[in-house]
């Protein structure tokens, strides 16, 4: 069950990615309380969607002031940064073509784009697909020519973080997500990945955002992406309302019918469709996604109850499940071979090359789980029990899901 803030924020950020300047009645805001809208602003602020806000608070008389003033500045905050991010990842992407090395912009500025107002959107780092992986190290040398350094402690299998002096740190992404817990699903994402790399200029586009063109993927493949950059966090801490809010600014714009069936396709043969329905169904009904795109992705199969059920879980995440030290990951069912094959996949995980050893399995399992308990207890502070609850209780929701089935 949503909260009274919760609610709010629904509503207002609804206003905010609506394609016409939002309707200034104050209806439902006139009653109230100094202590509502400070929650609202801290529930904002948790799903770091604050300064999409001001294109919605910006005219509205019953907003308090220090709120409106709060909201601006967060708004004056993303705007600035945005700039930034956006012309360091068109200089960062000349500089790859310039030695031949193609790449693309994913995410961040890219979804940004398909906002009312593109520099309210929050964007946390620079992604960058590199499809020719063969290729990576030569791209880490450029960027480190242009002065970043690849950092020492690396968590994903699939980009390496670069950073700057300034903290700005750039993620050169070889995979559009990281390794899932299915091989045909990954055998799909790769492919998918060869497929751009080979046809780059069918499936790459150019885009000026702002006066800066930068590379993108074209309408299906750039939905794809967000649908897995979605499920790939979804299926570990988990993630808040703002990577909804891109969802539905996309398919808010005319996607012509042949790119959505294509989009549709890639989503079908990954066996990741229901997702991609249930992701549709929650921003139909809670953040304006327009009926017609509903209409086009073929959406369905999903009761109100169980649509309200997965939002709650999206607003309980924060940005990117950082609510509960629990959250950790997210099981697709709720039985015992659930838990087995999420601690295998956390075991391959960890170990990449050494698991492609079979007789080395039982050794890695071991040190897996002698990490996981260790760093439970010194850093997390939270009992194997309370990770095995909210696995647990989110995998009886993923369940619905039958994820990886066609």
């Amino acid at each position: 069950m949503m909260t009274r803030e919760q609610i709010l924020l629904t509503k207002m950020l609804k206003r905010s990615l609506a394609s016409d300047k939002s309707d200034a009645s104050c209806v439902f805001l006139e009653k109230l309380t100094s202590k509502d809208w400070n929650d609202f602003v801290k529930v904002s602020d948790l799903h770091k969607v604050t300064g999409l806000l001001y294109r919605c608070v910006e005219n509205l008389t019953c907003v308090p002031g220090n709120i409106k003033e709060y909201i601006r500045k967060a708004a004056v905050k993303t705007s600035l940064q945005n700039f930034r991010m956006l012309f360091l990842s068109r200089d960062i992407i000349r500089e790859l073509e310039d030695k031949g090395i193609r790449t693309m912009l994913l995410k961040g500025q890219g979804a940004a784009s398909f906002y009312p107002e593109p520099l309210y959107r929050k964007s946390g780092d620079v992604d960058i697909f590199l499809p020719d992986e063969s290729r990576l190290d030569e791209a880490i040398g450029v960027l480190e020519g242009c002065g970043f350094k690849v950092k020492e402690y690396q968590r994903a299998l699939h980009h390496t973080v670069l950073t700057s002096d300034e903290d700005l740190d750039v993620e050169l992404h070889t995979l559009l997500c990281e390794p899932l817990d299915n091989d045909k699903a990954n055998r799909c994402i790769k492919g998918c990945g060869y497929e751009i790399r080979d046809h780059f200029d069918d499936r790459v586009i150019g885009k000026e955002i702002l006066g800066a063109e930068i590379p993108v993927l074209r309408d299906p493949y750039f939905a794809y992406e967000l649908l897995l950059h979605m499920l790939q966090h979804y299926l570990r801490s988990g993630f808040g309302i703002r990577l909804l809010c891109d969802w539905v600014v996309f398919w808010n714009r005319d996607v012509s019918e042949e790119e959505t069936a294509e989009y549709l396709k890639l989503a079908d043969d990954c066996g990741i469709r229901r997702f991609s329905d249930m992701i549709t169904l929650a921003c139909y009904r809670y953040l304006g996604l327009k009926k017609e795109a509903v209409y086009r992705l073929k959406a369905g199969g999903f009761t109100k109850e169980e649509i309200d059920g997965f939002f709650d879980e999206f607003m309980n995440a924060g940005e990117f499940g950082k609510t509960s030290k629990a959250r950790m990951v997210a099981l697709r069912g709720n039985g015992l071979p659930d838990y087995i094959r999420e601690f295998h996949h956390q075991m391959k995980l960890n170990y990449p090359k050494e698991s492609s050893n079979v007789l080395l399995w039982p050794s890695l399992w071991i040190a897996t789980l002698v990490i996981f308990l260790e760093n439970n207890k010194k850093i997390r502070n939270i009992s194997l029990r309370e990770v095995m609850d909210s696995a647990g209780k989110r995998g009886k929701m993923n369940a619905k899901l039958r994820l990886f089935e066609k």
